[in-house]
């Protein structure tokens, strides 16, 4: 139900009455990977009355009270065939998002792309990321995993490259630019005035470039499981 609330678009409804309207529809007819599972009768019974307590609430709320909701972290879930649109944008420009990309891929690195290990590629990193993100006029950001239901356009305060059991791309509209995180510990990042910029914060950022996904200590990382032990 939440991805179907957040795949609304509050700006295309004509009135207050009509959003509410969309809400209600939601709550009564959204469906997904969990909902289409729960097979047994109690799980339906209870999903029904979950339904059913949503759109009570939602028709219980004031026009007044709609209209002064504060506005949360824009997060907007992607229909199918946009979420496959943007694949097909990141494979024609990067050669990427239909599987696994630099620098696991085992193919040659992209043009203007950085490799790092995620013990070296941090938190302050990534929000270094933003920044340079921001700076360049970024303002939404579309994130597709590898696989699930969570895809996304979020807003650039939203941004947070990693891996959460699903790999992920991030990269705008324009995909002049593109992050990527892997199972294997790598974040990559990419496009030319982004990768200049990151060289600029860190001025000695290459000889951190990704080594591999078992930890070392020079952050680097390696495939050869037996020298870390």
């Amino acid at each position: 139900m939440l991805r179907a609330v957040e795949g609304l678009r509050p700006e295309r409804a004509g009135s207050v009455a009509e959003f509410r309207e969309a809400l209600r529809e939601v709550g009564l007819r959204a469906r997904g990977e969990v909902t289409d599972s729960l097979t047994h009768a109690i799980a339906q019974a209870a999903m029904a009355e979950e339904r059913a307590a949503f759109v009570r609430y939602i028709s219980s709320v004031t026009d007044e009270e709609m209209q002064m909701a504060e506005p949360l972290p824009h997060r907007r879930t992607l229909a199918p065939e946009e979420e496959a649109a943007l694949r097909r944008t990141l494979l024609d420009r990067w050669g990427a998002g239909r599987g696994y990309w630099f620098p696991i891929s085992g193919e040659a690195p992209p043009e203007f792309a950085l490799a790092f290990h995620t013990d070296w590629f941090d938190e302050a990193k990534g929000r270094v990321v933003g920044e340079l993100l921001g700076a360049h006029g970024v303002e939404r950001v579309f994130e597709l995993r590898e696989h699930g239901e969570d895809h996304y356009e979020i807003g650039l305060k939203a941004f947070d490259p990693h891996y959460n059991g699903a790999e992920g791309f991030w990269f705008s509209r324009e995909s002049d630019w593109v992050v990527y995180a892997s199972h294997e510990s790598s974040i990559t990042i990419a496009g030319e005035w982004l990768v200049a910029g990151f060289r600029e914060r860190f001025g000695d950022c290459n000889r951190y470039q990704y080594g591999g996904p078992f930890s070392t200590p020079d952050l680097r990382g390696t495939w050869d499981w037996e020298s870390t032990r």
